[in-house]
């Protein structure tokens, strides 16, 4: 690699050091709705009860606490580069009287996957992933996340990726494509284009990072997730209201990815008029890897 790459990759690393959507409630009423069977099940089948997992950018940590009755005589450890965000993991499982040692236990830890995963080689039977990849521009940062995942991977053992591949807004008559789906990724990603998610790249970087995917090793899949029905669609609308109103870093992330204040109005008019039709609803294409070490 050259000088220069080197310094656009260094720069990146600190560029995506922080999650650019932010923590507030609305951002993660998204996130605390997840679960291993809404988001990680096509992982389930393959967990024994004595796995070691660990659920790298973990956030709240719902999907990381859910694995522990599938890894019952295991341990789970989520990570995530937030100590902010941690805090509210750390209370959500004690609230759930989620184990902190033991079989089946869960714990949390602070850390960032650019920057060196803080575990011994071959340590986990599993490492799992959601939405992690979308907030890395390819093909480096990806690929230097992915070769410390598979660091830490036991032989044999298993990695799984869960991104966004695509979503609509039916109808499309509305133009939410454009304004939420677009603009949600121009904000994550600082305004620069993003023709093929990373999520959507993932064969490929899994090959490039060393797995064997002519082999059998790398399994490509693809899920779906829809949103429908008038308390589901209010509910969306009240969570674009709070992450677009003023002082929520996620509106930030689209001002300073170069969109308007009329254009994050004129979102909003249409999120509201969508919530209001009887048929409307959302979906989105997730892409979901597995892959052998």
């Amino acid at each position: 690699m050259a000088h220069g790459q080197v310094s656009d990759v260094v720069d990146l690393v600190s560029y995506f050091g922080s999650y650019t959507q932010g923590y507030s409630n609305h951002t993660l009423a998204t996130h605390q709705s997840r679960t291993p069977e809404s988001d990680a099940a096509f992982l389930l089948p393959y967990i024994k009860k004595t796995d070691h997992i660990l659920d790298v950018g973990c956030g709240p940590g719902t999907i990381t606490t859910g694995f522990a009755k599938y890894a019952s005589e295991g341990t789970i450890v989520g990570l995530d580069i937030s100590s902010e965000v941690l805090k509210k993991a750390k209370i959500l499982a004690a609230e759930d009287h989620v184990p902190s040692q033991g079989p089946g236990s869960v714990i949390f830890e602070e850390g960032n996957v650019l920057k060196g995963l803080p575990y011994p080689d071959e340590t986990f039977d599993i490492v799992y992933c959601s939405q992690l990849f979308g907030h890395l521009p390819p093909p480096d940062l990806p690929l230097r996340a992915l070769a410390e995942m598979r660091r830490v991977l036991k032989k044999g053992g298993l990695l799984a990726t869960r991104d966004a591949a695509d979503s609509h807004f039916y109808p499309r008559s509305l133009d939410l494509d454009r304004l939420w789906v677009q603009n949600s990724s121009r904000g994550i990603h600082k305004g620069m284009p993003d023709p093929d998610p990373t999520g959507s790249r993932m064969p490929a970087l899994l090959r490039s990072a060393g797995f064997d995917t002519d082999g059998g090793k790398v399994q490509v899949g693809a899920g779906t997730k829809v949103f429908s029905g008038p308390e589901t669609r209010k509910w969306l609308a009240w969570r674009a209201e709070g992450q677009l109103r003023e002082g929520d870093p996620f509106r930030q992330s689209w001002l300073d990815a170069g969109i308007t204040e009329d254009e994050i109005q004129e979102t909003l008019r249409a999120v509201r008029k969508w919530a209001e039709m009887e048929d409307a609803w959302f979906a989105a294409l997730q892409c979901e890897m597995l892959a052998w070490k």
